[in-house]
């Protein structure tokens, strides 16, 4: 016998359990962890795993991206919210789609925990929740082949509530990291702000792959606002680059002999910091050899960029480029357009807006009740039907 909305078959002699129900409920905690993974993916600072955590270092990888065409790259998690949304659309539909859908699902989420395990060697728990639920329904779309609960299937929660609960799922994730309030910037950068200007502070390691991407960003976005700007670049080199400590020191340098500018963008576009390789550097940009060494070796040197180091350490330290524009900051690199929108929102005296995390959760979670209230079928008895 079929269902007369869909195709999923029912049989009597088949003992009714909910595998129907945990596909759903499966698919909805997948396509959160999806929504959450890509709105750290495009958000101007990651909302829930840090750029430290291990799910920075799979965002990091370059397996979190997939090539689409001659230079443009989509984020992995976008393709994955968009198979769980087809999924639970089938799961709303078509029982053969549904199973096909999972399949997949679950194929991709055994590749992709596979990777994290053997190629990548760490593990982002966003990751493991989206392929372990993939898993999950695949193995409830197996089930699905013969066996339905018909009690589910009757509609106990009506259509348009399931479709709710995933459009809050989805939404949620994404809008939070719009909504909700920056982190305060720290009161040592805060002392190095001047009145009246666009202060904008960066804190910058010469050898990190991302602050050299995001210098040229910054600069042009730096270059439309002229004067007004107030730039200072901070020195963060981290221990694990080997050569970021000298570039540090060089760049120091440069600015002691007043080409503070040229030497940091030289130092970001060599591919050579080796201490030979700054020094031809140096050179370059026209910098006193023998002032440029007494000023590499001077313990004054290593105090300042030391200083500077101390100034950003967890849990402000969250990744680098870290980078701040009036009262917003910016983690790691990001367009021209985040750029631009900070910097006019600080030529504007714009400070940190948003609402708390203990006010978010509970809207979210008064929303998802309101649907489960309303749309839950009342039975023949004029009961609500328990939702199970």
């Amino acid at each position: 016998m079929l269902h007369p909305a869909n195709d999923f078959g029912y049989r009597p002699d088949v003992p009714k359990l909910p595998w129907l129900l945990v596909l759903r409920v499966a698919t909805l905690i997948a396509l959160a962890a999806s929504a959450a993974l890509l709105s750290d993916y495009t958000a101007d600072a990651p909302s829930f795993c840090s750029a430290a955590s291990s799910c920075g270092a799979v965002r990091a990888s370059e397996l979190s991206h997939i090539r689409v065409g001659d230079g443009k790259f989509l984020p992995l998690p976008l393709f994955g919210l968009g198979g769980f949304a087809l999924l639970f659309a089938a799961s709303m539909a078509s029982r053969r789609v549904t199973v096909v859908a999972a399949a997949v699902g679950g194929a991709v989420g055994v590749f992709l925990l596979y990777t994290q395990a053997f190629v990548l060697g760490t593990y982002c728990w966003l990751c493991v929740t989206t392929d372990v639920s993939a898993l999950v329904a695949a193995g409830a779309a197996f089930m699905l082949r013969r066996n339905v609960w018909e009690d589910e299937l009757r509609a106990r929660l009506r259509p348009w509530a399931w479709w709710a609960l995933a459009a809050l799922v989805i939404a949620a994730p994404l809008v939070w990291p719009r909504v909700k309030r920056a982190p305060p910037v720290p009161g040592n950068v805060l002392s190095l702000y001047r009145p009246g200007k666009i202060n904008v502070v960066e804190f910058a390691d010469f050898q990190c792959p991302a602050c050299r991407a995001f210098s040229g960003i910054l600069k042009d976005a730096l270059a439309s606002h002229g004067p007004r700007v107030h730039f200072v670049r901070l020195n963060k080199p981290l221990p694990m680059h080997q050569y970021a400590r000298d570039a540090a020191h060089a760049a120091v340098c440069g600015e002691a002999q007043g080409k503070a500018e040229p030497m940091a963008e030289a130092l970001f576009a060599t591919e050579d910091l080796t201490p030979s390789g700054i020094d031809k550097v140096a050179a370059k940009v026209g910098l006193d050899p023998k002032e440029f060494e007494r000023c590499m070796f001077d313990t004054k040197t290593d105090a300042r960029v030391e200083r500077e180091s101390a100034m950003l350490v967890p849990p402000e330290l969250e990744g680098l480029p870290t980078t701040y524009i009036g009262g917003k900051r910016l983690l790691g690199v990001q367009s021209p357009e985040v750029v631009a929108d900070a910097l006019e929102r600080a030529a504007r005296g714009e400070g940190a807006t948003g609402i708390s995390g203990y006010v978010y959760l509970p809207i979210v979670a008064l929303l998802g009740l309101l649907v489960l209230r309303f749309g839950v079928r009342r039975g023949h008895d004029g009961r609500d039907a328990t939702v199970t």
